[in-house]
């Protein structure tokens, strides 16, 4: 009986470490049934830009932080929810005051064929412009009357090699709000790789969609490559600090921009 016992409990102690072994910073992750990721971020963003003899080159710095939530529905199916807030980084740039806020709510599934990943997901994001500009900015591009939203869904494929995990996404974000009904696409490339404590991905991002210019101008279409990075250390099984950041390598309609990249750090927590 002792025997017997002490299997039993060598079994429940694998368990349970397993259950907190699976990588939370893979892209396919999802929390299991009842359990919450915690994702929390800060980063900054940085872009200049010549646009020529009249206006000269334009700076512009950002601020951003976020809050995201997942929970699981099932082991395969999770609500998330983020809230983020854009600083104001110049105190003489166009933002209303350092309390920015934007919302999230969304849901993704997955669902795997053998070693063949697979995940979709669809998200409402919305935030009051007026929180940003102030009223001033009535009538105008900004339209402070009434809320922004967009719409946004995404597919995501790749495949499962042990540690090591190629793949793919494709999202559109179209915004609701509007009579033009503006829409972005990003398609991306890229690979996830597991160490002991380490985990590392990157990749090669494609974002392109139109723009509307305003005042009669029509709409825009502008294209933009990034190449992105991030690496993940493991404090705890469900605990992990990481730094991520992307940088700008051209595009049409960006022929004026100088550089442009982000540089962030996040924390993620399972519980």
């Amino acid at each position: 009986m002792k025997f017997r016992t002490m299997l039993l409990a060598s079994a429940a102690v694998m368990f349970t470490s397993s259950a907190f072994a699976a990588d939370i910073t893979n892209p396919f992750f999802l929390p299991t049934q009842g359990k919450f990721l915690s994702d929390t971020s800060v980063e900054y963003s940085r872009a200049k830009m010549d646009l020529g003899a009249q206006l000269g080159e334009v700076v512009g710095k950002d601020i951003y932080a976020n809050e995201t939530l997942t929970f699981g529905l099932t082991d395969n199916l999770a609500i998330v929810g983020s809230i983020g807030n854009t600083f104001d980084y110049d105190k003489d740039d166009e933002l209303n005051n350092d309390h920015n806020f934007d919302y999230m709510l969304g849901v993704k599934y997955n669902h795997n064929f053998g070693k063949v990943l697979t995940q979709v997901g669809v998200s409402y994001w919305t935030m009051d412009p007026r929180s940003w500009y102030g009223t001033s900015g009535e009538g105008d591009e900004y339209d402070t009357n009434r809320w922004e939203k967009e719409l946004g869904g995404y597919v995501q494929v790749g495949y499962d090699m042990g540690c090591f995990t190629p793949y793919t996404y494709f999202s559109v974000d179209s915004n609701i709000d509007k009579a033009n009904r503006e829409q972005n696409y990003t398609w991306f490339i890229g690979a996830h790789k597991m160490f002991d404590k380490v985990a590392l991905d990157g990749g090669f991002r494609y974002a392109f969609g139109d723009e509307d210019m305003g005042n009669g101008q029509g709409d825009a279409h502008e294209e933009a490559w990034f190449v992105e990075a991030s690496a993940d250390y493991y404090v705890k099984d469900n605990f992990t600090l990481g730094i991520y950041g992307d940088y700008y390598l051209g595009g049409t309609g960006h022929e004026d921009v100088d550089y442009d990249y982000t540089i962030g750090l996040n924390a993620k927590v399972l519980f």
